[in-house]
């Protein structure tokens, strides 16, 4: 797995050479000591519906996965095989909190463990500027942490589903110790694909992105578009923004999309047996759940309009945010057969 702890250990040192030596950095809050992940107060139960179990649906309608759930009551039925064992039952759909991902201006502070690692003392990180254009645009500069942290298996839930992630708690990526994080320039040096979608007409296919984002949907083909949240590329730390909360999830969800050009993210099949490689994220496949500074009320779908769900988000002083991610699984559940 990518960037495990160990691996940290050693990047450290560049990471925080790296962060103080930023330029353009400000002032800003510091990081919360109280922000320690506890999935039973701070997930948003509601957002694993709808479940589909053999077609039937359960819970309200979500144009999200519209589309697998009309596969999952049109193939309710599912067979699979695992070595030499074979196993038949049905198809068994939902939303799983199996990730989570902080943005934080303070260098270092992992909020789901409640620890800062780069202690500066609210000093050096983070900056949001304004920017000298004729606009009222501000740009943002925040660090991402993304987080193994399958729920169900953390809670001993759902145990008998054979897709159940179970690989335990970890720390897979800080962006701290990434240099193409800190600088889109350097960062199109190794994503030379990034030059591709910085274009007029990349932009503008991005505008229908967003129209289908603000009714809850996503184009799925548009991968470089993060709807109303701005675009994937360049892949580094600083976003242009009119709604602070809204510049956090799209770093949050730029963070997902990178794991998946790392070679880390997976998606589970249409048949339900297994895991198949993502290196271009499904964006229809997740979405995000505000858990810090201010428990969001429900999930939204990548790029919705941060005026949909934003509203009294953003606590005052408090400028580090943390997200669960929510994937849609579909998942073979049955008995295996001799």
């Amino acid at each position: 797995m990518i960037g495990r702890l160990p691996f940290f250990v050693t990047g450290l040192f560049i990471g925080l050479a790296m962060t103080l030596a930023w330029p353009g950095q400000a002032q800003a809050s510091k990081c919360e000591a109280g922000t320690v992940f506890n999935p039973i107060t701070k997930v948003r139960w509601t957002c694993i519906f709808p479940i589909t179990v053999g077609g039937i649906r359960v819970g309200s309608f979500d144009k999200l996965d519209k589309a697998l759930d009309a596969q999952s009551a049109s193939k309710p039925l599912c067979a699979c095989r695992k070595g030499i064992q074979f196993w038949f039952g049905v198809k068994v759909s939902y939303w799983s909190p199996n990730r989570m991902v902080d943005v934080v201006t303070e260098p270092g502070c992992m909020m789901a463990l409640g620890a800062d690692l780069m202690p500066t003392g609210g000093k050096l990180q983070g900056s949001q500027s304004s920017i000298a254009d004729g606009t009222n645009t501000r740009k943002m500069f925040a660090q991402m942490h993304y987080y193994i942290s399958p729920v169900w298996a953390m809670l001993d839930m759902f145990t008998d589903l054979p897709c159940l992630e179970n690989d335990g708690f970890d720390v897979a990526m800080m962006t701290e110790v990434l240099p193409t994080w800190q600088s889109g320039t350097l960062g199109a040096i190794i994503q030379p694909e990034g030059i591709l979608f910085g274009n007029p007409a990349a932009g503008l296919a991005c505008m229908g992105d967003s129209a289908a984002a603000a009714a809850g949907k996503v184009i799925d083909p548009l991968f470089w578009c993060m709807g109303s949240w701005g675009a994937t590329y360049p892949i580094a730390g600083d976003i242009h923004f009119d709604d602070s909360v809204e510049a956090w999830a799209g770093l949050a969800a730029r963070g997902v999309f990178m794991m998946g050009r790392l070679g880390a993210l997976t998606i589970s099949s249409a048949d339900g047996c297994s895991f198949v490689p993502q290196p271009v994220w499904t964006k229809s496949r997740y979405k995000l759940q505000i858990m810090e500074p201010v428990k969001g009320g429900k999930c939204v779908n990548i790029g919705r309009p941060g005026a949909l769900w934003s509203s009294a988000k953003h606590a005052p002083g408090k400028d580090n945010a943390q997200f669960m991610l929510f994937e849609k699984v579909i998942c073979c559940a049955g008995i295996p057969v001799p």
